[in-house]
């Protein structure tokens, strides 16, 4: 009796472990890095200043991302539109960052910008003062194009400098937030998304960049030219705008820095549709 009882719990056991196995199949994880193979990221920051000490300055092209809560906002954005049709439930999304300075005090979130500032263009800078020539790249002052000094007004939503107001251009709740105290010089970072995944991706896979469009920097382009134009082109891809939420500058790894290990990186779990 004692042998049957002992065969069953073996065999219940087996059984566990191979459904578990068979779910863990099921599962496909696809990461989203700059790399010989995939170039869809766009990020850099913005920095609050006058024109000349910051606030017409691009930082597209600089090897770092400078976050904190009011003179430093960071904008990411992944093209996921190879996943288009591909799941029926997103379970996860990581926004994995890679600390350089690993500040602790304060805490880093992620809001999704509003649509009407998903115009905005990495561009080819890192500082110095970029004004008119329609360079279409994000300064404080406008989310891709200035197109003249002093007009037109600020082109992100809010109308103001800077896309620093919250609920209008950026969504008040955050897909996510890590404190900073959880951060290790040239380690990861991990943001963990909550909410509505299945309706955050099915946006993101839509949207593909143009393919003969490039900003300055060489960067891929979401949306047509635009130029003095109010309000801005817009894509289903909006992205992502990163805050402090203290004064402490934490400062990332970029798209652009030499150890591809150390670039940011999207990570999606999903079910994958059947075949057939």
């Amino acid at each position: 009796m004692k042998l049957f009882k002992l065969w069953n719990s073996l065999i219940i056991c087996l059984v566990l472990i191979l459904s578990k196995v068979t779910a863990d199949e099921s599962v496909v994880t696809a990461v989203f890095k700059n790399d010989e193979k995939y170039q869809g990221t766009d990020d850099t920051f913005v920095r609050k200043g006058s024109a000349f000490s910051g606030g017409m300055s691009n930082f597209g092209r600089c090897p770092t991302i400078e976050i904190n809560e009011q003179t430093r906002l960071g904008l990411i954005r992944f093209d996921v539109s190879s996943l288009f049709k591909k799941y029926i439930k997103i379970n996860s999304v990581t926004l994995r960052l890679f600390s350089k300075n690993a500040p602790k005090s304060g805490s880093i979130s992620a809001h999704r910008l509003n649509i009407a500032n998903s115009a905005w263009r990495e561009g080819g800078n890192c500082g110095g003062t970029v004004i008119g020539g329609n360079r279409h790249e994000v300064t404080w002052f406008h989310l891709a194009d200035y197109g003249g000094f002093p007009s037109p007004p600020p082109s992100w939503a809010s109308r103001t400098a800077g896309p620093s107001t919250d609920g209008v251009d950026y969504d008040e709740k955050a897909l996510g937030l890590t404190n900073n105290t959880a951060s290790k010089e040239n380690t990861r970072f991990d943001i963990v998304f909550d909410g509505d995944l299945n309706g955050l991706i099915n946006d993101w896979a839509l949207a593909a960049p143009i393919p003969e469009l490039r900003d300055r920097g060489g960067n891929p382009s979401w949306t047509a030219d635009w130029n003095w134009a109010q309000p801005a082109a817009e894509t289903a891809n909006e992205g992502i705008l990163l805050k402090g939420s203290d004064g402490a500058v934490h400062v990332f790894h970029s798209s652009e820095t030499e150890n591809a290990a150390l670039r940011p990186q999207l990570i999606v779990t999903y079910e994958p549709r059947k075949k057939g």
